[in-house]
């Protein structure tokens, strides 16, 4: 239940600021453009944790501040941000000279988790009523993020077992040892006397035990539920954050990490869509970036608007044939489908015969187009032939081609593809990625893309969750990314009121 029951001087949705605190800021402090557009989020989703007794709740919209004013210069930490209400003015002065206890805040940031997507939306609508949201072109990427976990402080699947066979034995002999023991003290002090406690070894064997079987069956419930393959033994879990996975980072070393996604448009670098995951694979999240940025294009009314397709570009990380089929109802997708072999693409070697990667699909004429630009048509069906599950595709003329030794086996007189519906899907992304328009739209792919990742881990100094669990490490990064947005609209309002202050100057001069 959300509370209304503010301290005295709250009014309605906003509360004052003591006026000295401004003068100290200035009035040109990014600050106060700050306080302005958080005026405009909806926050009666989020609790303030109050029960009701005691001293008066802290504002939501004040907690809410805080912890995104933190985000915005590189402070993560709760206690660090209940220290700097007492010494930073801009804290102070977005507290409304309260100050919220670490507690209060770290309560506050986890309670209100889930509502984090909700709130992060609520950005994007925000940059869009401003004018600064195009669908036109969307780059998306994935980074991952260390998990605040250790290497040390997990195990495999297969020393699970082993540690558990190991601990149940030890368990055992110090059970006879404790049993010889209370023998042996029968005998001195009495059969009613109960003047010993279980051996600490014994306790301390028997919670380990009880972590290790508790971390194995959560692992094999996960495979059971996947309906995945037999458990490896060299499969891994932290006792420290059960959801955190084993994830190579960018420079090549493991760490217990997740995966964080980032859909974000061409015109002014706002995120629109984003989410986070423990799967390491960057493929199996594009469907569902895809299903948001649809129901974003609905909720701000470009669905209506004709030839308002929205062209997604990715690396070759999401290339596979699930993703390409979620295009569609006014999405197109650019997904480049890996380098080739350099060697290869720029002269044939010998004795090499062309892979089907190196011909190009064009869905129009329903013709396939080898290296040396010729073309194989359709093998036509009889009228009583049903519909096949391959299709059989043939070069009229591959007598005087000059790549003959590099395309045809040798006894064989023409090329002959033979290719199946997921084949073609493949062939048609890859000619899509060869058209002059199409190359010049996924050229800007690397930098509408690589330019919030950096803002958030670099300039925000976000490298890593410290919350565990996913659904605390994906209410971070959400956070993240509606900071992001956030200082997006602060500064895209300093430029034009920097703008109209300029002009007035001019006019009046």
């Amino acid at each position: 239940m959300v509370t209304t029951d503010y301290k005295p001087y709250i009014i309605d949705m906003g509360y004052m600021f003591p006026p000295s605190l401004a003068d100290f800021l200035g009035p040109n402090d990014e600050v106060h453009i700050f306080r302005e557009v958080t005026e405009h989020l909806d926050i009666s989703c989020l609790d303030s944790d109050f029960n009701g007794m005691g001293q008066h709740p802290y504002h939501p919209l004040m907690l809410l501040r805080l912890l995104m004013w933190g985000m915005t210069n590189r402070v993560v930490s709760t206690r660090r941000i209940e220290l700097l209400t007492h010494r930073d003015v801009s804290y102070t002065y977005l507290a409304g000279g309260q100050s919220p206890d670490y507690r209060t805040l770290a309560r506050f940031r986890r309670r209100n988790a889930k509502e984090i997507k909700r709130l992060f939306k609520q950005t994007v609508f925000l940059c869009a009523r401003l004018g600064m949201v195009n669908l036109g072109h969307l780059a998306l990427d994935g980074t991952k993020l260390k998990a605040y976990t250790s290497k040390h402080k997990a195990m495999s699947y297969g020393r699970m077992k082993e540690e558990e066979r190991k601990l149940e034995g030890e368990i055992e002999e110090l059970m006879k040892q404790a049993e010889e023991t209370d023998r042996e003290e029968d005998k001195a002090f009495g059969e009613n006397n109960n003047g010993y406690n279980i051996p600490e070894e014994l306790r301390r064997r028997e919670e380990r035990l009880d972590k290790i079987q508790q971390l194995r069956e959560e692992l094999e419930r996960e495979k059971r539920e996947e309906q995945g393959p037999i458990i490896e033994d060299r499969e891994q879990r932290s006792f420290a954050d059960h959801d955190a996975r084993m994830m190579r980072m960018k420079r090549g070393q493991f760490e217990y990490a997740y995966n964080a996604q980032a859909c974000t448009e061409e015109s002014h670098g706002v995120i629109v869509a984003a989410d986070l995951t423990n799967k390491a694979s960057d493929s199996v999240h594009l469907p569902q970036m895809v299903d948001e940025v649809r129901e974003l294009k609905e909720e701000v009314g470009l669905e209506d608007e004709e030839g308002k397709e929205t062209k997604i570009s990715t690396d070759s990380g999401y290339f596979g044939v699930e993703n390409i089929k979620a295009e569609g109802n006014g999405i197109e997708l650019l997904i480049a489908s890996g380098r080739e072999d350099k060697e290869e693409a720029k002269e044939p070697q010998e004795n090499k015969v062309y892979s089907l990667k190196q011909f190009c699909y064009d869905k129009e004429e329903d013709i396939w187009r080898c290296p040396a630009g010729q073309s194989l048509r359709r093998e036509p069906r009889g009228p009583s032939e049903k519909q096949p599950s391959s299709y059989r595709y043939i070069c009229s003329d591959c007598a005087g081609c000059k790549l003959r030794r590099f395309c045809l086996k040798p006894g064989k007189g023409r090329r002959i593809l033979e290719v199946d519906e997921d084949q073609l899907l493949l062939g048609e992304m890859r000619a899509r990625l060869k058209k002059p328009e199409e190359q010049a739209i996924y050229r800007k792919r690397k930098w509408i893309a690589e330019q919030p990742m950096g803002q958030i881990k670099e300039g925000m100094g976000f490298r890593e969750v410290t919350m565990r669990g996913e659904i605390y490490a994906r209410a971070q990064w959400l956070l993240a990314c509606a900071v992001h947005n956030l200082m997006k609209a602060v500064r895209f309002i300093a430029n034009l009121r920097q703008v109209k202050a300029t002009e007035a100057m001019v006019g009046v001069a």
